[in-house]
């Protein structure tokens, strides 16, 4: 399998601000050494906007569109797309790049992100990008992304959320979003009768309990362990095909200790390996790593 790395190096519209940082770090720190080590034939891009005028808004959604077309393009040529952000609305032109009407979404997170223009108390856009996928808010922007179409909220899974506003609990309960927190339960939902053969799996590592690991200055306590994301992701890869991986909201500076850096490394570990389609193919990357665990269909 060849995977292909996309780095959007922007958050809240800046480039290499901030979380901005956090791709290149977990790219060149992180993804770079654990290919070597399996054996993994991969390559890598940045994207880079040009704009004299740079808007938060303008930007978030130039970046979907320009990441909907890299995944896009990526997937046509059979390659498997690591999508490496800033921010999680990114998560927008992942998801239509992989062919939106036809893919359900996994999406790990401590908060909500069903926020909407009306109900937000920060003004914060990245706080927005369930909803925008589900249709409920920035709708002509989120038209301009190609591939774009809403996901019903039966297709998506929100994973280890403990931080939401009240009117996000509305939205998702609205909307019919599943809430879970155990992977036997993730693996009991994606088993059930459902319209799409295959997901999205987006990580945001602020879902991990901060005695895990710190990702970002948003990491509230009451979260997952490192051991429980991989359980869960390992448990997306027994019932349906993971399309595409995003890794968002990275923080090299919150990340004193480096254990969400490792993190980071567990999620590709468990998602990249376990995309492996043959069985040769998974006991190959067993006898070059084997301390890797390996999902067997």
């Amino acid at each position: 399998m060849h995977t292909h790395v996309i780095l959007a190096p922007y958050d809240s519209g800046q480039h290499r601000r901030r979380m901005g940082l956090g791709p290149e770090r977990i790219f060149e720190a992180g993804l770079k050494p654990l290919f070597a080590r399996i054996g993994m034939d991969f390559d890598c891009e940045e994207i880079a906007l040009e704009s004299d005028f740079p808007a938060e808004i303008a930007t978030a959604f130039q970046l979907c569109r320009e990441v909907s077309a890299r995944v896009s393009e990526c997937r046509q040529r059979g390659s498997f797309p690591i999508v490496l952000s800033g921010n999680c609305n990114a998560a927008i032109g992942s998801v239509s790049g992989c062919d939106g009407g036809a893919t359900g979404i996994v999406w790990f997170d401590a908060h909500g992100e069903a926020t909407t223009p009306e109900t937000t108390t920060s003004g914060f856009l990245d706080g927005m990008g369930i909803g925008i996928l589900g249709g409920r808010s920035w709708h002509r922007m989120a038209e301009s992304v190609p591939g774009f179409d809403q996901v019903p909220g039966r297709r998506i899974v929100l994973f280890g959320a403990r931080d939401l506003e009240p009117a996000e609990r509305d939205l998702l309960h609205s909307m019919g979003v599943s809430r879970l927190t155990q992977p036997e339960k993730l693996g009991a939902w994606l088993a059930s009768p459902r319209d799409f053969e295959q997901v999205y799996l987006h990580v945001d590592l602020d879902v991990l309990d901060p005695t895990a690991a710190i990702a970002n200055q948003w990491t509230p306590s009451g979260g997952i362990t490192v051991e429980c994301l991989r359980d869960a992701i390992l448990e997306t890869r027994k019932h349906v095909r993971i399309a595409a991986l995003g890794i968002a909201s990275y923080d090299p500076e919150a990340d004193r200790d480096g254990k969400a850096l490792a993190a980071a490394v567990t999620v590709c570990e468990a998602a990249c390996i376990t995309n492996l389609t043959t069985a040769s193919q998974r006991q190959e990357c067993r006898d070059r790593s084997p301390g890797i665990p390996v999902c067997t269909d």
